[in-house]
């Protein structure tokens, strides 16, 4: 997979201002709306979006060498939307950072699981990012049935993108 830096860094600042988008729309819903039981595979939008963060932070911990615990995707981490809003930052930062600051070769380095089955890292980002567009998605779509435009998911569009000037 070499030459997958710069994807993974293309798709960390994706993943960051989509994430912006959806968690200023999600902050602006009428009180109770965002943890309201919605018949969503997590319940409500609040749970989807915990979802997402306790896998991202699980995948992460997979991608920096180190073992998560257990797996259980019924996990929380958050409850409160604005302890997720703020954890949600972070991570994505943390992201950001290791995808920015890392060698083009440390995304080809292989990661073990406890399976045993060997992968490489840039691997686990694919996973990462295409997890959290997929779950996105199932939010978006609940905003959309609530009458809420959530707008653009275009790449080219991405104001976090840093191309040089033609």
């Amino acid at each position: 997979m070499s030459g997958y830096a710069p994807i993974a860094i293309e798709l960390s600042r994706y993943n960051q201002w989509q994430n912006e988008k959806l968690y200023k729309i999600v902050a602006a819903l009428p009180e109770g709306e965002a943890s309201r039981g919605r018949g969503m595979f997590f319940g409500d939008i609040v749970s989807t979006l915990d979802h997402i963060l306790m896998v991202d932070t699980h995948l992460f911990g997979y991608i920096q060498g180190i073992t998560p615990p257990p797996f259980d995707p019924k996990r929380r981490i958050e409850t409160e939307f604005d302890n997720l809003r703020a954890a949600r930052i972070g991570l994505d930062a943390r992201l950001r950072l290791a995808c920015e600051s890392a060698l083009p070769s440390w995304f080809d380095e292989t990661i073990v699981m406890p399976s045993g089955r060997r992968l490489p890292r840039s691997f686990w980002w694919e996973q990462l990012f295409n997890h959290g567009t997929h779950h996105r998605s199932q939010v978006t779509s609940e905003l959309t049935h609530m009458g809420i435009d959530y707008g653009n998911t275009d790449l080219p569009y991405n104001p976090l993108t840093q191309f040089p000037a033609p």
